[in-house]
């Protein structure tokens, strides 16, 4: 098996970002190409009418965060080669349709291994994807300590 493009997807969170340096190191070892893909989640655009935000300026907010992530992202893989995607949707989908679209040979995600309610209530982005995709996928888990 050839792993040529690898599809990494990143958030604001620090899983992302170790998964970002694991994804690195696995592209730089395969001589492979690092896709990042951030989807911008549109169900957590919310308005506050009494604060005078409305759904725009809340989804401007969440793709400038997008956009740092990336980022960081970038600078976490060490490398220079990569390909960026900026996305608003669904990320437990997006991510799926963004990685067939770069042709990724598999998927890299972070997990934060949340379990019980938070589980239920947040849903888990990483097993969606691990249950839905048509490549191998390699959750990274979140650091110790």
């Amino acid at each position: 098996m050839s792993w040529t493009v690898l599809a990494l997807a990143v958030d604001a969170s620090l899983p992302s970002l170790h998964a970002a340096k694991v994804a690195g190191e696995l592209g730089r070892a395969l001589g492979a190409e690092v896709a990042l893909i951030a989807v911008v989640d549109r169900t957590k655009a919310v308005g506050d009418i009494d604060a005078g935000i409305g759904i725009e300026e809340s989804m401007m907010v969440l793709r400038k965060e997008a956009e740092q992530a990336l980022s960081q992202a970038k600078e976490a893989l060490g490398m220079a080669a990569v390909r960026t995607l900026l996305i608003e949707g669904d990320p437990k989908h997006d991510i799926l349709r963004a990685a067939e679209h770069v042709g990724a040979s598999v998927i890299i995600v972070g997990t934060h291994g949340r379990k019980g309610i938070a589980r239920l209530i947040e849903g888990s982005v990483a097993e969606f994807i691990i249950r839905h995709s048509t490549v191998p996928v390699v959750v990274v888990p979140q650091p110790q300590g």
